[in-house]
């Protein structure tokens, strides 16, 4: 399933990340992330990215869609402290799977 979520298209670009989905048939959607440890060092910073885009996704309408979507990051979020991260991460993602959305026809 990543593997073909892969080899399409990014749906949604951001500054720091891009998201590719899939409509599925059948129960509500699935999330799969990428964060990779040459972008984030520390493991902590990495999980807390991964905990901020559940929360995002959760709190987004298109995670009751039968959808299949990967979030990868692309670039590191340039912040000045874990606070400020989470903050900048958050609003991205918050913007990126209302556009995914959008697209997807909900919204």
């Amino acid at each position: 399933m990543v593997a073909a979520l892969l080899r399409t298209r990014p749906g949604v670009r951001s500054e720091h990340f891009s998201l590719h989905w899939r409509v599925l048939e059948g129960p509500p959607g699935v999330l799969f992330m990428a964060i990779p440890k040459r972008l984030l060092a520390r493991a902590v910073d990495r999980n807390a990215v991964r905990r901020v885009a559940r929360e995002a996704w959760r709190a987004a309408a298109v995670a009751r869609a039968p959808v299949a979507a990967m979030l990868r990051m692309t670039a590191a979020p340039a912040a000045r402290g874990a606070r400020h991260r989470k903050a900048l991460v958050r609003a991205e993602l918050d913007q990126a799977f209302q556009a995914m959305d959008r697209r997807l026809g909900g919204g």
